[in-house]
């Protein structure tokens, strides 16, 4: 993130421990990593409402969209829980003549 190298970083610890002293350094880096895990909650939590700011969006976004089709009724579907039609009470008592077998 910052490119630093193993000696970069030596350097910086060595002019922080002079700077500071031996005896607050620990209590410094301690409210440092307290900042550093505020600073990243904090993120963490920005990141998340962002994408629950895009994901709403993307959804009304759909339902605009989904509203603007109109919508066709497809009359070639045949209903599966339809209840089959009966025979009309006229033709239920006779039966089909057959046809004699023969020449036509």
């Amino acid at each position: 993130m910052f490119d630093i190298g193993w000696t970069e970083m030596l350097v910086l610890g060595i002019v922080t421990l002079l700077v500071v002293g031996p005896r607050e350094l620990p209590t410094m880096l301690r409210t440092l990593g307290q900042y550093v895990a505020k600073a990243r909650d904090i993120a963490a939590e920005f990141r998340n409402q962002v994408s629950d700011m895009s994901d709403e969006l993307e959804a009304r976004a759909e339902i605009e969209r989904l509203s603007k089709h109109e919508f066709v009724e497809d009359v070639g579907t045949p209903d599966l829980f339809a209840t089959p039609k009966k025979s009309s009470p006229k033709n239920a008592g006779k039966k089909k003549a057959k046809k004699p077998k023969g020449k036509a």
